[in-house]
């Protein structure tokens, strides 16, 4: 099913792009999070996972006010988590961090008014790499990494080769997908816009919870571009 998914995206964004008639290139900023309905809803989440995102854009029009936007992203998603723990008697914080490389296909209807426009669709991502980093800090001063073992903690990870995170035996999805809602503002060939991406997908499983446990992607995207065209 996931293959038949990423496919037919694949197809769509190469018929739009053969019938495009604008196309141009974006870049710009991520703060991403999780919805998640494990332990991780009762970690301090504190501030969002900035990331970076960009890539090529394709617009084809049949009506002035109305368009469709197909794009080929770079996308760094994930989430930032901090525990409160006590080490040898001594309080400590942990800050986990997730971060994943996604390559990203969002299809959206683009609905102008003006130099405004409205943007919503769905999207299909795909993993090509995944890291956790974690830190331990204890009376205000960050841990040695060497010695970070001895809490059963790892400094650096590649999640989908070692197949856990942070010493936790959990399956990584490479996939994702979801929908993206957007407002942009268009002013000659410049194109500045936000847009809020949530997950439908669940990215990871705990050995030993309940299948109907999730965690889900959830983004806020900041970018800037041009479009090139009739």
């Amino acid at each position: 099913m996931k293959k038949l998914i990423l496919l037919s995206s694949l197809s769509l964004l190469l018929v739009i792009s053969l019938h495009a008639q604008k196309f141009g290139f974006k870049a710009g900023l991520n703060l991403s999070g999780v919805n998640s309905s494990t332990e991780l809803q009762n970690y301090q989440t504190g501030e969002l996972l900035p990331g970076l995102n960009g890539g090529i854009v394709f617009e084809f029009a049949p009506l002035k006010i109305l368009g469709i936007r197909a794009e080929a992203l770079f996308s760094q998603k994930g989430y930032s988590v901090n525990s409160n723990v006590t080490l040898d008697g001594t309080d400590a914080v942990i800050n986990t961090s997730l971060t994943m490389n996604y390559l990203e296909l969002p299809l959206l209807l683009r609905i102008k008014t003006g130099p405004l426009y409205f943007t919503a669709g769905p999207y299909f991502a795909y993993a090509v790499s995944g890291k956790d980093i974690a830190s331990i800090t204890i009376d205000g001063e960050k841990l040695a990494e060497e010695l970070y073992s001895n809490y059963g903690q790892i400094p650096s990870n590649d999640v989908f080769k070692s197949g856990e995170f942070n010493g936790d035996n959990i399956t990584y999805s490479r996939t994702d997908a979801g929908l993206n809602f957007g407002i942009g503002l268009k002013l000659l060939k410049f194109f500045a816009e936000a847009r809020y991406g949530v997950g439908l997908a669940n990215i990871e499983n705990y050995n030993g919870i309940p299948s109907d446990e999730f965690t889900k992607n959830y983004t806020i995207s900041i970018s800037a571009g041009i479009l090139i065209g009739k």
